[in-house]
């Protein structure tokens, strides 16, 4: 199957991990291997972003990208630095030749637009969604879990810890002084919630989405700039890779679904725990090998062909019989 739940791997292979170890810790380490060897089947999908800004980061699925239309025309993707060396240099974004240009990673999503006018600005943490579909009952946050942000408010850099105890919302600060998070992180998380910043100036509030998170770790966002200088919205389409997401519950799922790529994958890593490598060298090995022939055989009819057109493609040799 393309995909699994962990309740489903963990039923099926529970007997490959030894019975002090936790299968769902042991999978968090194997799988980002498994997923690293190549695109493997339902690894890629496509992902649609709409911005005024000149820049767009990738979502926090994604692990990086393969191809990119912007507002339905195709455009190249380039290295990072890529205009730089070339023409310099450019505030409002790179010249339209350059396609989408690589600009690393970024602790948020989106940078804080500040108005010209006097403003409050705050940060929240909100949970995702915010209000139940069915029930239409207001979401609470988790009551585990906490996110330390570091930041520079106006001229002093501190950081601010808070523990999640439930609610609509959290809230880090409230301030009308110029904000810039340098750092972004977070433990214990059991339930995917959005960071926010709401601007509020002249009565109207502006919300930025800086971060989603889940789990533990530190939030990093991969950036591409592109041509914006209008500020219009551009809608921009991407074929993305898939990122591994760490997983924490029986219900979380794997794209990866081969259970028999999954299995010697958890033998290699107990190889390893027990300093056989040339064992885990095997078992990484069947992992790639069973992986490329499922890759093979799903792709059926459609693979890549080489054709060879020596006189090229509008030429016809005439019938002169």
């Amino acid at each position: 199957m393309p995909a699994l739940t962990v309740k489903a791997v963990t039923k099926a292979l529970s007997d490959y991990v030894r019975p002090d170890e936790d299968i769902v810790a042991k999978l968090n380490m194997v799988m980002p291997r498994l997923y690293a060897m190549g695109m493997w089947r339902d690894l890629l999908y496509d992902w649609s972003i709409e911005t005024t800004n000149d820049y767009f980061a990738l979502p926090e699925h994604a692990d990086s990208l393969l191809g990119a239309m912007l507002q339905n025309s195709p455009v190249e993707a380039q290295s990072q630095w890529h205009d730089y060396r070339i023409s310099g240099y450019a505030s409002d974004g790179p010249a339209p030749i350059f396609g989408v240009v690589d600009d690393g990673f970024h602790p948020t999503i989106e940078e804080i637009s500040y108005p010209s006018s006097a403003y409050t600005i705050s940060i929240k943490a909100i949970p995702i969604p915010s209000v139940d579909q069915q029930t239409n009952a207001t979401v609470q946050l988790p009551s585990d879990g906490e996110v330390t942000i570091d930041m520079v408010v106006g001229q002093n850099r501190s950081n601010y810890n808070i523990p999640l105890s439930g609610g609509s919302f959290s809230e880090f600060i409230d301030t009308s002084e110029l904000i810039e998070i340098k750092n972004v992180s977070y433990y214990g998380i059991p339930d995917k919630i959005r960071l926010v910043a709401v601007v509020t100036a002249d009565g109207v509030a502006t919300t930025t989405t800086l971060a989603e998170i889940k789990g533990d770790g530190v939030a990093r966002y991969r950036r591409f700039r592109f041509s914006n200088s209008s500020g219009t919205t551009q809608n921009v389409k991407l074929l993305l890779k898939r990122a591994w997401e760490p997983v924490l519950t029986q219900d979380d799922i794997l794209y990866l679904g081969n259970l028999n790529v999954i299995k010697h994958g958890l033998l290699g890593m107990l190889a390893e725990d027990n300093a056989d490598l040339e064992r885990a060298q095997y078992h990484w090995t069947i992992c790639r090998q069973l992986l490329d022939e499922e890759l093979d055989a799903t792709r059926g009819a459609a693979k890549p062909k080489v054709t060879l057109r020596p006189t090229g493609n509008n030429f016809n040799t005439p019938n002169i019989i």
